[in-house]
């Protein structure tokens, strides 16, 4: 039986996808054209729809992340891409465009490599922040099945932890230093951050986005946002997503405890 996600595919799959359909329809705009051309229509060679298209896609898909993310760096990228996409045609063979238009392409081309270097710390964090979220959840979900309850703000209570505090900034630590979470410390507790929709990268407040607080006391609240909740496919029971985040950080920490901090990762690659 085919595998299906509880998760709704991630908004970076959508790059790939019109990537690969924007080389099917330039070539059936390719064909179209000699099409025209055999049948004595004058036409030019270059597929200018495709190419208007494709700088509008990047455009768009640049301005939705801006909403998903709230992460500025991905409407810039968008627009770049976009006026470097719509440039194509100037660099075409036999093209009579003049000489300072096919260097305006370079030009926005170096733009870009200089942009994503000089931001590449924010998106590699981001990237690797949001996977690794989307991880926590699909592993939160894996054993649930029931829809009995709905969404709601409040707080849940997943018990309590047996750690030192030392235990527990190191534990902190580890994780985000895998990009786990973006750690937020407080006085009496630390509050883990992750996130499938905003980007950590951006956020001022561990809670702004899904958390689990983590008491000195060892006391472990978990907090799920509706964006994310609304990420699942299914109407999922909350309390016991909510448990199962609870119960996968106590083993977490319980890991780290032991020495076992790898079998982290491991749990969580495996996470479908």
């Amino acid at each position: 039986m085919a595998y299906k996600s509880k998760i709704r595919i991630s908004m970076g799959w959508f790059y790939p996808i019109g990537i690969f359909s924007s080389y099917i329809l330039l070539l059936l705009e390719f064909e179209l054209r000699r099409i025209l051309r055999q049948g004595g229509i004058e036409i030019t060679g270059e597929p200018y729809i495709t190419i208007i298209l494709v700088a509008l896609m990047f455009l768009v898909l640049g301005i939705a992340q801006w909403f998903r993310y709230r992460n500025w760096i991905y409407p810039v990228l968008g627009f770049l891409v976009c006026i470097t996409t719509a440039q194509v045609s100037f660099i075409f063979p036999h093209s009579d465009t003049p000489g300072f238009l096919k260097v305006t392409y370079f030009i926005s081309f170096i733009l870009i490599i200089l942009f994503v270097l000089v931001n590449w710390n924010s998106f590699y964090s981001h990237e690797r922040f949001e996977t690794n979220s989307r991880r926590l959840f699909r592993l939160a979900s894996e054993r649930i099945h029931q829809a009995d309850n709905g969404y709601t703000e409040r707080p849940f209570s997943g018990g309590k932890v047996e750690c030192t505090k030392d235990e527990l900034l190191g534990f902190t630590r580890f994780l985000q230093g895998n990009y786990i979470v973006r750690a937020f410390y407080y006085e009496t507790n630390v509050c883990l951050s992750f996130s499938m929709n905003k980007s950590l990268v951006v956020i001022n407040e561990g809670k702004e986005v899904s958390h689990v607080i983590i008491g000195y006391d060892g006391s472990l609240t978990v907090r799920i946002a509706d964006k994310d909740y609304r990420d699942y496919r299914e109407k999922l029971s909350f309390d016991k997503l909510c448990a199962s985040l609870a119960e996968i950080f106590s083993r977490f920490l319980d890991y780290y405890k032991t020495g076992l901090e790898q079998r982290i990762v491991t749990e969580l690659k495996s996470a479908r």
